[in-house]
């Protein structure tokens, strides 16, 4: 989910706490559906860790929600969940808050307790290259089919 908006959400998280928000995008689905479902944002408050949802602002002002996906002394490596390319270079610095939950429906889903949840992100992690592969295959199957109908 990548949002560049004009609305300062560091300010938000910093006097409110939280931050409720409407996702935007679709690099976090099927998890988060966009302008559906309702995120809960919670200010960074410990140092996220491996497969927690952080919410940071890139260098050039753009916010995103994007799954850590390791941790590592100069940073995070961090990557949407429907995404097939990591990010780098993501600092503490750049993090503002973490996803402590969301809304589907009326329904909330907690992050830090929901066992659907965690399964979910389990098979997501784990069917990353299964994923990848297909992904490669379908684009390359897709280029020659362009050739061919030329």
């Amino acid at each position: 989910m990548e949002n560049k908006a004009t609305t300062d959400y560091r300010e938000i998280l910093e006097k409110d706490g939280v931050l409720a928000q409407l996702p935007v995008g679709f690099s976090m689905y099927p998890m988060l559906r966009q302008k559906h479902d309702t995120v809960v944002i919670e200010k960074i408050n410990e140092k996220p860790k491996e497969n927690d949802v952080v919410f940071y602002q890139k260098d050039n002002g753009k916010y995103v929600l994007h799954r850590v996906i390791k941790v590592e002394k100069e940073g995070y490596i961090i990557r949407g969940d429907n995404c097939f390319f990591n990010e780098y270079d993501i600092k503490d610095r750049h993090i503002l808050g973490i996803l402590k939950g969301f809304y589907r429906g009326e329904k909330y889903v907690d992050c830090q307790t929901n066992k659907k949840y965690k399964i979910y992100v389990f098979f997501n992690r784990s069917s990353y290259y299964v994923r990848y592969f297909l992904h490669s295959v379908r684009s390359l199957l897709s280029k020659i089919k362009r050739k061919i109908i030329k």
